[in-house]
């Protein structure tokens, strides 16, 4: 079964000869207005309303209020037409600030407020007094109904009602727009040809649902059907087209004969009843909730609910057929609005297919597959990050708990301190603090039984150096226990161990283990974040731009490498052209003194934070690292780079990557720091000058690893 996603639309109930009579909807006609046009968008009902304007109203203030919370296709006509958006603030209730409407009105002076009642609930119910009172005074109102096309308390105190019916219908095409106003009419054009191709799409998802059909029930198919993929792309290259258009078309009359045989007083019972099931099967549910209340909603153009993994429980819901799309993207218009509510309505949001498609079946079965989801494990991480633990740790915790996420489960980080807490919250984890002391790992082990009993935790994974053997005994009889273990000094009574490290084989680790515990070992294992899996190698983006090298030595940076390289290369003459791009992590002790020393040389850039890792890799030539993730995440990158130990654990990284010159080791830092920031720079001048090295090197770390490694890790966690 699948639900959601573009209309499908049977083809022997396509006429394409159509009548020609004027189109009448009456839940169009109920807005009571004189004027009525079909467009074959809701975009360009407002591009429409927009020309109407500059000719009957030549000397309007072409500024525009408009809610922060807005679909970025909404701008677009506005842009094309020179007008200026201020954005007033939505609440999480998705109600507009009517104090914020009129501080604005009064200091911008608008010509135009753009209204968007959301979800067929009327969220602007406490504007409509101020809005007759401004509309009194000059400004007109327009209100977008593309989500609650069927509330009766929309459209009374607008100007200008437009709507989007191609998102209610199954239709190629569709919108309208109605006003008192003479509508610009002889603007518009045909839109006989875009309905046509946009139809493809559209009967070749019902051949592909048909198809489905006769599988399941074992028939055999005759004949090519379309692929899932090719319809899509297909669907997504013509809106790409309808964003792009320019101009008004008139709506197709294919699209206007297939409304005039729609039911839409049954559309809209058959929305609502949906929506009324479904709400009340997933109310009280605590990883997402509806977001407006049930009584509100009048045939709802979805059910939109929060979630607090959004993203992963949107892929969770595809990965069992189910199509729900946020709404919306954030634009470039409205980017440096999207804080408070904004930023979580943005982030947060989910939209529930209740569509008149479905039914009773359909909706049960997208509640079970909630309730599924309610159910999925949740997993702590034990990790910490502070001036003495590198961020690395951190780092590779949180990219194997967006793969957690991205399966469905729940995560919840678990710290000693709180140094780690603006990271996690950054990258949208949940966390608790202990707060106790990071180095004393056993002391806390009374509260963290009781954070994970509290948290219906059943797996933990620990990330530390501090963890002694003892520390796992006193949670084995709670959870099933994962570690991170790259040293082989101690033997952990855990259920599965990670060391994803090429070394590995140094160590007896199944002779040791045996069956009791499941290892995951090797470079497989690597848990690099996803940028380093999707992008792709710069070679390209390094012409004509100089030699450039990036400069990294972890979080904290002890031995005060990155500071240590600098001064050295720029007393190095063939180092002196070579553009250096210094990665300062939150807790480097000496951040401020390499920011002003890169303010006295040009060729110095500095990143305090690096929050694009894989596209500044991929604009460099030669790195210079400490051992430890980073090297894999090199490796991903193919850069040619010199690395250093600088921790007792690093050791190993050593036999692997100075083999075959996959890397060239400078030594150890913190046994000599002159002596390796000597060799160091040395081995620069070397890849400065060496083409045929550089090329050599990058063909071997391209054979280092695959960048799943964390989603590998992830899944097994999800089976422990």
């Amino acid at each position: 079964m699948e639900i959601g996603s573009i209309f499908e639309i049977d083809p022997a109930t396509v006429r394409e000869g159509g009548k020609t009579e004027a189109l009448h909807l009456a839940q169009v006609e109920k807005y009571g207005k004189k004027q009525c046009c079909f467009t074959a968008s809701g975009r360009e009902a407002i591009e429409l309303v927009l020309i109407t304007l500059e000719r009957e109203k030549p000397d309007i203030s072409k500024r525009c209020l408009m809610p922060a919370y807005m679909c970025d296709c909404v701008f677009l006509p506005f842009v094309s037409h020179g007008w200026e958006l201020c954005f007033y603030p939505v609440n999480r209730d998705l109600e507009p600030s009517g104090e914020e409407i009129g501080r604005l009105a009064l200091a911008q002076e608008p010509g135009l407020i753009f209204i968007h009642p959301y979800y067929g609930s009327d969220t602007c119910a406490g504007l409509r007094g101020q809005l007759a009172a401004l509309r009194g005074k000059g400004v007109f109102v327009m209100e977008d109904v593309t989500q609650s096309y069927y509330l009766e308390a929309a459209g009374k105190e607008a100007d200008f009602v437009v709507g989007s019916l191609r998102k209610w219908y199954a239709v190629p095409d569709g919108g309208f727009v109605v006003s008192d106003l003479p509508l610009a009419q002889d603007r518009m054009e045909s839109g006989e040809a875009y309905a046509k191709e946009r139809l493809i799409p559209l009967v070749q998802k019902w051949e592909y649902l048909r198809e489905k059909e006769r599988r399941a029930e074992g028939a055999l198919t005759a004949g090519w059907l379309p692929k899932k993929a090719a319809y899509l792309n297909r669907n997504r290259s013509l809106e790409n087209e309808l964003d792009s258009y320019r101009g008004v078309r008139r709506i197709s009359n294919i699209s206007a004969d297939i409304l005039r045989r729609t039911d839409e007083e049954e559309a809209g019972r058959r929305r609502t009843e949906n929506y009324r099931m479904l709400y009340d099967q997933i109310r009280g549910m605590k990883r997402l909730w509806p977001t407006l209340l049930r009584e509100e909603a009048q045939a709802p153009l979805y059910l939109p609910v929060y979630a607090k993994e959004r993203d992963g429980l949107q892929r969770f819901l595809a990965q069992h057929g189910i199509y729900a799309p946020t709404l919306w993207p954030v634009g470039e218009e409205n980017r440096d609005f999207r804080k408070g509510d904004e930023a979580y309505i943005f982030a947060h949001m989910l939209a529930l297919p209740i569509d008149q498609r479905y039914g009773t079946e359909e909706m049960e079965r997208i509640a079970q597959v909630l309730a599924l989801y309610e159910k999925q494990p949740v997993i702590g991480i034990r990790a910490d990050a502070n001036e003495s633990v590198a961020t690395g740790h951190m780092m590779r915790c949180i990219t194997i708990a967006r793969q957690i996420n991205k399966l469905g489960g729940q995560v919840l980080f678990i710290t000693a301190d709180e140094q780690a807490q603006d990271m996690l919250s950054q990258a949208g984890m949940e966390h608790v603090c202990l707060h106790t002391r990071w180095d004393h790992m056993e002391e806390e082990l009374p509260v963290l039984r009781e954070v994970l009993k509290l948290a219906g935790i059943r797996t933990l994974l620990v990330d530390s150096y501090q963890a002694p053997p003892a520390y796992f005994e006193g949670l084995r009889n709670f959870v099933k226990l994962v570690c991170i273990d790259d040293c082989f000094e101690h033997i952990f009574p855990v259920d599965a161990l990670i060391n994803y490290n090429a070394y590995h084989t140094r160590f007896p680790y199944e002779e040791t283990y045996g069956g009791r515990t499941k290892l995951l070992l090797g470079t497989d294992y690597v848990p690099l974040r996803e940028e380093f899996g999707e992008a792709v190698p710069g070679d390209d983006r390094r012409e004509n731009k100089g030699f450039s090298v990036l400069l990294s030595s972890g979080g904290g940076d002890a031995q005060n490498a990155v500071w240590g390289v600098l001064q050295r290369a720029v007393q190095t003459e063939e180092l002196k052209s070579v553009i250096f791009h210094a990665v300062v992590g939150a807790y480097h002790p000496q951040g401020d003194a390499i920011e002003a020393f890169a303010a006295h040389h040009e060729n110095v850039k500095v990143y305090r934070p690096c929050k694009d890792m894989a596209g500044l890799m991929a604009d460099c030539d030669a790195a210079v690292s400490a051992a430890g993730t980073m090297l894999f995440e090199l490796s991903a990158m193919q850069v040619p780079t010199v690395f250093f130990q600088s921790a007792d654990n690093q050791r190993y990284d050593r036999e692997f990557f100075e083999a075959e010159e996959r890397m060239l080791f400078a030594g150890d830092i913190v046994q000599d720091r002159n002596a390796c920031i000597e060799a160091i720079c040395e081995h620069l001048k070397r890849l400065v000058t060496d083409v045929s090295l550089r090329e050599r090197m990058k063909d071997r770390l391209a054979r280092v690893t695959d960048g799943r490694g964390a989603e590998r890790i992830a899944g097994e966690l999800m089976r422990l």
